[in-house]
């Protein structure tokens, strides 16, 4: 599983991944998950990379993932790069998830809609929504 939140990633990590890897451009946010990876004794389980989504994607991530989280900052088009990245290297499963947190659903609909993405679901905690997608099958 790749998540893009330290907070997912060891939920996951203690309900059962295998394996997690987690990113961050921010030294903050890098320090705060290494933290919680050494509080909960995950570090067999857990990758962590200072480096943005994109070089994690490109680079980390060399085999196919059952789930991947991505939390990008709200306001931006990173959400569409990041599924653009994930089809084209075909590192997500074939019934795997990408699950995507936003607070702007109908623009992430309107963006990713020239991918090859289904919304299979979508979810709402307060303000935010949390999108699940799937691979189109061919």
């Amino acid at each position: 599983m790749f998540a893009g939140s330290g907070a997912i990633g060891l939920e996951a990590a203690s309900r059962g991944a295998k394996k997690v890897i987690l990113g961050d451009r921010s030294i903050d946010a890098i320090n705060i998950i290494k933290k919680n990876i050494e509080k909960t004794h995950m570090e067999k389980e857990t990758e962590v990379y200072k480096l943005d989504y994109k070089k994690i994607l490109e680079t980390k991530i060399k085999e196919k993932q059952d789930y991947i989280f991505l939390d990008p900052p709200y306001k931006s088009n990173l959400l569409y790069e990041a599924i653009r990245i994930i089809l084209k290297k075909d590192i997500l499963e074939e019934n795997g998830l990408i699950i995507a947190e936003t607070d702007t659903l109908e623009k992430v609909k309107e963006t990713i809609r020239s991918l090859k993405i289904d919304i299979v679901d979508v979810r709402e905690y307060g303000r935010n929504q949390f999108l699940f997608l799937k691979k189109v099958s061919n």
